[in-house]
């Protein structure tokens, strides 16, 4: 896709024409075909583990509509969807919708949101590796169960802290090694991963219906008093209609981020159709999906099963992972091995999709110079983001070692659950705004199709947001389990404030040390 120059050519009277970017390319290889780009938008949404935060949320909407909610929970996000699909269209480039952002609204504020994107997504990722760990922990518990001995054993073990690092540092390292020296084979290897996350996702959703009473209570759990715990639960919301929004928020952690496919926009081959299979379609069957899975979970056990388990607490809280509950009920050694193992095969497809996506945020904003220009270094033989990967790498495993192993745990716990409202507030809300402005001011940077519809998106977008960061920030003990307060506001700020700092600095870094003022590479399209 060739785009027509923005700038005034005030960038040939500075004698600077050519030096705008970090090179004339990104260094990347368009290799990533259609279904690659729905793999990494459903990795990226992360709804394989869904289920198990929406399950856990009954208990604070005990009277939501369950099914409902579930159903509702992506169809409203159709709008937010399309939007990111027409950006990734339009803006084939890596990191598209901060490059969108950042030419629409001021550079300063572009550079904000693409480190909200990269680093809140740092702090997640942190967050799948150690629950990765602690899939396989509850997994081998319920092995343990069934058949005792050394599933026993290995649960307990890898309950450990130094385990937990270990494991997890390891298998990360893994996901980054292969995207650094492996990349014309990552979109393989994510391929084969995903098919045993969707084939264990699928399989646990349809033995989950015949998941019986008599099962849980078999395993060792009286069922009619956990489902007599449910009498306890106090609604959050009175109103059944705001307790079902209630519930499709604990979805708004995972479905909102239909940006995987857009992070390496540059490199999907297939145009428009690789694009709306990518992100569109991908929020499509990951919704039916959750749907399927999440009706399937309630119709033997009920909802009332675990809106009791989520009032009894922590001594229960195996019986709101479904794999915990099939394992139990099935006791087929080949089966719950299977099914144990390939469920830790969810979080591994997440780590894949989250480690392209946060790497070409990086890239991009240093591509624009906006970043020390090391950051975009590409290797010419692997042709991969090397020390992108690299600062990945390294605050994401510091990040681990600070919640396993050390005091600041639940110090860094409270960060871990302000990293997607970093990216809710600062991140999709930004680039939505972008969306209007372009559409207002038709400088040729609007997306394509009727303006009047894709405003009207862009609107409807905004207002599903809007009413999902009323809900996290007005019940913020519920659903990020922090307080509000000046100190909250300004960590949870704290990136976006820190992209804004760092343009200014780097504008004037660079102006004063390489001549080159970096204001007028935001005022093309990068090439790629």
């Amino acid at each position: 896709m060739n785009f027509e120059p923005m700038a005034s050519g005030k960038e040939d009277q500075k004698g600077i024409k050519g030096s705008l970017f970090a090179r004339e390319s990104s260094g990347l290889v368009r290799e990533i075909n259609w279904l690659t780009a729905m793999f990494i938008s459903m990795g990226f949404i992360a709804f394989y583990v869904l289920p198990i935060s929406y399950l856990s949320g009954l208990s604070i909407s005990p009277n939501g509509l369950v099914v409902i909610g579930a159903l509702l929970s992506w169809i409203v996000l159709l709008p937010h969807g399309y939007l990111w699909t027409k950006i990734s269209e339009k803006f084939q480039r890596t990191a598209a919708d901060y490059v969108f952002a950042s030419r629409v609204l001021h550079p300063a504020i572009g550079v904000g949101t693409g480190l909200v994107f990269g680093i809140s997504q740092m702090i997640f990722d942190a967050a799948i590796v150690y629950d990765g760990v602690g899939q396989l922990q509850t997994g081998f518990s319920a092995l343990g169960t069934d058949f005792g001995g050394s599933y026993t054993s290995l649960a307990t073990t890898l309950g450990n802290p130094f385990t937990i690092l270990a494991i997890g540092a390891i298998t990360f390292t893994g996901v980054i090694a292969i995207n650094i020296f492996l990349p014309k084979y990552t979109n393989q290897i994510m391929g084969g991963i995903t098919i045993v996350a969707l084939v264990t996702f699928v399989l646990t959703g349809i033995l989950m219906h015949y998941v019986t009473p008599a099962s849980i209570t078999a395993s060792g759990y009286d069922y009619s008093s956990i489902v007599k715990a449910s009498s306890s639960a106090t609604p959050l919301f009175s109103n059944p209609i705001l307790a079902t929004i209630g519930l499709m928020v604990f979805t708004a952690s995972f479905l909102p981020f239909v940006n995987g496919a857009t992070s390496v926009a540059g490199e999907v081959r297939g145009g428009s159709k690789a694009f709306r299979i990518g992100v569109l379609a991908a929020l499509v069957v990951a919704g039916l999906l959750i749907t399927f899975f999440i009706s399937s979970s309630v119709s033997t056990l009920t909802s009332e099963f675990f809106i009791g388990a989520g009032v009894l607490g922590p001594n229960y809280s195996n019986l709101l992972n479904p794999i915990f509950d099939v394992v139990v009920s099935f006791r087929n050694l080949p089966l719950d091995l299977f099914l144990v193992i390939g469920s830790y095969f969810w979080y591994l497809a997440i780590m894949f999709a989250v480690a392209l996506f946060v790497s070409r945020y990086f890239m991009a904003v240093a591509f624009d110079k906006a970043l020390p220009t090391i950051v975009s270094y590409v290797s010419e033989r692997y042709h991969s983001p090397v020390v992108a990967h690299l600062i990945d790498e390294a605050i994401t495993i510091g990040s681990l070692t600070v919640i396993t192993v050390t005091p600041l745990s639940s110090a860094f716990f409270y960060g871990m659950d302000t990293a997607d409202a970093m990216a809710l507030l600062f991140g999709f809300i930004v680039v939505i705004l972008a969306s209007i402005v372009a559409s207002i001011r038709r400088n040729g940077l609007e997306l394509k199709g009727n303006r009047a519809v894709i405003l009207g998106i862009s609107i409807a977008d905004l207002i599903v947001m809007s009413v999902y960061g009323f809900y996290w920030f007005g019940n913020s003990t519920i659903y990020l389990g922090i307080n509000m307060n000046p100190v909250t506001w300004l960590i949870v700020s704290s990136p976006f404030i820190a992209g804004i700092i760092i343009y200014f600095v780097m504008r004037w870094y660079r102006l004063r040390k390489e001549d080159i003022d970096i204001k007028y590479s935001f005022q093309e399209i990068p090439p790629e």
